[in-house]
């Protein structure tokens, strides 16, 4: 945790991590975070030394957390921190125990020695204190692989190091004087923030008067408001004022990179004095400069000497000084010239600036979320605003269900085989051992199965997980030597398959201990097109979710599809009795937009080949009825192929959202439809994607949308499992699991169309089912009179017709 202080009460809370040099601790820091021999390793070396050690001294004891108070220069200031061990030496002494893992025939350098042995010097301090007796630190170091122990006694003077801790903590205070002026200056500049715009629209007031209100109780906001009504500038508007009045940070949280690009662009326009400073995160495989992403310090040099090369060079303070707002392109060249690594440079920064933007991952993904959210972080100080939240239950799931697949357990055999020395045949048989037993364990679980053959298959049952655990030590162990054969031989290498499996087989063991006796997880085998794959899977992310946003001060959540609330505030963790629901209603002149429904199709799984032919001839015929670009929604790629394969021409240019496409192939995309060079556009996209979501189409880029079918999720074992779990939980289990997903695409996809008062345009949904419950009861209400859809039916084509004769802007897109 960094410094707690308190200004007003004179407090200061430090642990002992804040009390050592930054640059002495931060130069074994960046394996921690990239590398591979400490994310896991040393916890379980850790572990397995005190588990002996108790079983072995009863004077010992471990993880014994340490506090202590004292006054100093009008502070008070409380130490606080956790000894890996303490004990009695066989001459009465405490024994105050720093463990730490060397890898096999390592020494410790200098840098290392002095840290290990200052840490082990202030939990000894912090022993005398409390307990005014003589006190004797010591390092235990502790070889991985063979696992000897090497005891070696530290100096100790505890009036030296008192003199040292109020040293460190004068500077942190006189760090933080400096820092409370700026935070003043901050506040100041809030106070004068105007709202970006000349004026806000309607809608806007009450959002801004809704975000104020959950800010000033400390309560969680979900707010539902139309596409293109603005609901970014009105949320941050008064979220970024409070924050910098308040000395609170920020964090813009988003699924998609287009919705971050938005929250800055309206982050600039509130930074007119430039009294903050923003962040843009960008993903880690984007921002590695040494193109091979291996984060070790002997192999890349923008690794090496990391955090000796940032204090020198002063990049991190240069980029704070010089970029109001700090965008991946800038922060990723400043590092490379600095020969540090962007990624490491772009999480520095976030410690430093006022509002960091970035992926949902960095909040909730256990595995890559900043250390702001490690499950012990005070959050308090914290507030989230989150965009389309109602992504993150899907995202949530994700998070805790992990898998593993005998095909990429075969591949990874592969590959390994081919090293040539001995350790790669090691390992080799390792990975096809791991997926000897996904497949075995696969194949019993289906037999199983009543009515199993051949052919795809999915079921639900308890994973036999003694066959998996049994693996672990095995993989360890190779995994050590298999890092240590690469340093010798300088062989690492990105993308190395069996650190991909090995890893895999960690995170998917911590889910089978995360799952153990929870109803909202089920354990799965199946079977597709021959590849076997377990999986545990997550039916509820709350409790995880939930452990973050509880946390903090306030998390407002934004979307335009957030119906029913309480199936979101309940599955995203909101504590109910915190959180306040907010739907603003449609500003935009309903006389602007024309519905209609075609019920004259149906999109069914079983009625699905009977109606390509007519959707595709309907679809054309509404396209070549609309002046200017359409843009036509499908609820997967193959029925979007199937389409596709049939379309009449349309007198527009098709394009079509290819599965494999990359971002610029789907900038090109976006750039045929706003440039009037390329003529009119039909571009055919599947709903819930780049193109149906979190996307602008300004002014007259986009005239009408089609949405075909409810868009549900496909009908697989996870989705059953889901609906059992709804109906057990909320009785709705077939609308909950596949009518509210699929319809808030819909609705997602038809808020494309419609973003401003002058916006105008034709949306067609085809499908029958839009007319019936419970597909109906979903969509949005200023669509229809009394919830009633039926005046909705028509025929798109003669809609758009009607809609668009006579206005006096068809001429102008003609």
């Amino acid at each position: 945790m960094a410094p707690r202080f308190d200004g007003d009460e004179m407090t200061l809370e430090l642990s002992v991590q804040d009390l050592l040099d930054s640059v002495l601790l931060r130069n074994l820091g960046f394996s921690n975070r990239g590398g591979y021999e400490r994310l896991w390793l040393g916890q379980a070396i850790h572990s397995r030394y005190q588990e002996q050690a108790l079983a072995e001294d009863g004077s010992f004891r471990r993880e014994v957390a340490l506090s202590y108070t004292f006054d100093y220069r009008g502070w008070r200031i409380t130490v606080t921190g956790r000894a890996d061990g303490l004990r009695r030496g066989d001459d009465g002494v405490r024994v105050v125990e720093e463990i730490k893992s060397l890898r096999r025939g390592g020494q410790l350098s200098p840098a290392q020695r002095e840290l290990y042995e200052r840490q082990a010097q202030l939990y000894a301090w912090l022993v005398s204190r409390l307990d005014e007796e003589e006190v004797r630190p010591e390092l235990v170091l502790i070889e991985i692989g063979s696992e000897e122990i090497d005891r070696q006694p530290v100096e100790f003077d505890v009036r030296a190091v008192e003199a040292g801790i109020k040293r460190r903590a004068s500077a942190l205070i006189r760090s933080f004087e400096g820092q409370r002026h700026a935070a003043r200056e901050r506040a100041s500049a809030a106070a004068r923030m105007p709202f970006p715009y000349p004026e806000k629209r309607s809608g806007q007031h009450e959002i801004v008067d809704a975000v104020e209100s959950a800010l000033a109780h400390k309560e969680h906001l979900l707010m539902q408001a139309p596409t293109g009504i603005g609901k970014t500038a009105a949320t941050l508007y008064p979220t970024l004022r409070y924050c910098l009045s308040r000395g609170k940070r920020l964090f813009v949280l988003t699924a998609k990179t287009l919705q971050q690009e938005m929250a800055l662009e309206v982050l600039k326009l509130l930074n007119g004095e430039q009294a903050f400073r923003s962040l843009r995160l960008r993903a880690k495989s984007k921002m590695c400069a040494n193109d091979q992403i291996i984060c070790h310090e002997e192999y890349c040099p923008y690794a090496k000497d990391y955090y000796l090369k940032l204090q020198s060079t002063g990049v991190v303070g240069r980029l704070i000084d010089d970029y109001p707002t700090l965008e991946p392109d800038d922060i990723f060249e400043r590092a490379r010239e600095a020969v540090v690594c962007p990624f490491e440079v772009s999480l520095e920064l976030t410690g430093q600036v006022q509002v960091v933007v970035c992926d949902y991952n960095y909040a909730f993904d256990p595995y890559v979320a900043l250390s702001d959210f490690a499950g012990d972080a005070d959050l308090s100080d914290t507030v989230l605003v989150v965009d389309e939240i109602h992504n993150l239950v899907d995202r949530g799931r994700g998070y805790y269900s992990p898998a593993l697949d005998a095909e990429t357990a075969r591949r990874a055999a592969e590959r390994s085989m081919r090293g040539g020395a001995p350790i790669h045949l090691r390992i080799g048989n390792l990975c096809a051992q791991v997926a000897r037993t996904i497949e075995r364990t696969t194949d019993a679980l289906l037999e199983l199965e009543i009515g199993s053959g051949d052919g795809d298959r999915a079921v639900e049952a308890p994973l036999p997980e003694d066959a998996f655990w049994e693996l672990r030590p095995l993989l360890d162990e190779a995994f050590i030597d298999y890092l240590e054969h690469n340093r010798e031989t300088k062989s690492f290498r990105a993308d190395d398959p069996f650190v991909s499996l090995y890893f895999d087989v960690l995170r998917f063991l911590n889910g089978l201990v995360l799952s153990a006796g929870d109803d909202a997880f089920s354990h799965c085998a199946e079977r597709r097109r021959g590849q076997r794959t377990v999986r545990v899977l997550c039916k509820d992310p709350s409790r995880f979710l939930g452990s973050v946003i509880g946390r903090t001060h306030t998390t407002i959540g934004l979307s335009a599809t957030l119906s029913p609330s309480d199936f979101y505030r309940d599955l995203l963790g909101f504590e109910s009795a915190r959180t306040s629901f907010e739907a603003i209603p449609s500003p935009f002149p309903a006389e602007n937009r024309r519905v209609v429904i075609d019920s004259t199709v149906a999109t069914t799984y079983r009625e699905r080949p009977s109606n390509y032919q007519p959707i595709a001839e309907r679809l054309s015929a509404f396209a070549a009825a609309v002046p200017g670009n359409c843009l036509a929604l499908f609820p997967s790629y193959s029925f979007l192929a199937e389409v596709a394969t049939r379309l009449p021409e349309a007198g527009k240019r098709v394009l079509i959202q290819e599965q494999t496409a990359n971002d610029r192939e789907r900038q090109e995309i976006l750039h045929h439809l706003r440039s009037a060079l390329f003529g009119d556009v039909l571009l055919l996209a599947v709903a819930g994607g780049v193109f149906a979501e979190g996307v602008d189409y300004p002014g007259d880029i986009l005239k009408a949308v089609a949405v075909v079918g409810p868009c549900l999720p496909g009908l697989s074992l996870e989705q059953r499992l889901l609906k059992d779990y709804y109906d057990e939980r909320f009785e709705r289990g077939f609308e909950y699991a596949f009518v509210v997903p699929g319809m808030t695409r819909v609705v997602q996809a038809a808020g494309r169309l419609i973003r401003s008062a002058e916006d105008t345009g034709v949306i067609a949904l085809l499908d029958r089912r839009f007319l019936h419950k419970p597909y109906r009861q979903h969509l949005p209400e200023d669509w229809m009179d009394d919830g009633n859809p039926t005046p909705l039916k028509g025929d798109p084509a003669r809609a758009a017709l009607d809609f668009f004769a006579g206005r006096d802007d068809s001429e102008s897109v003609n």
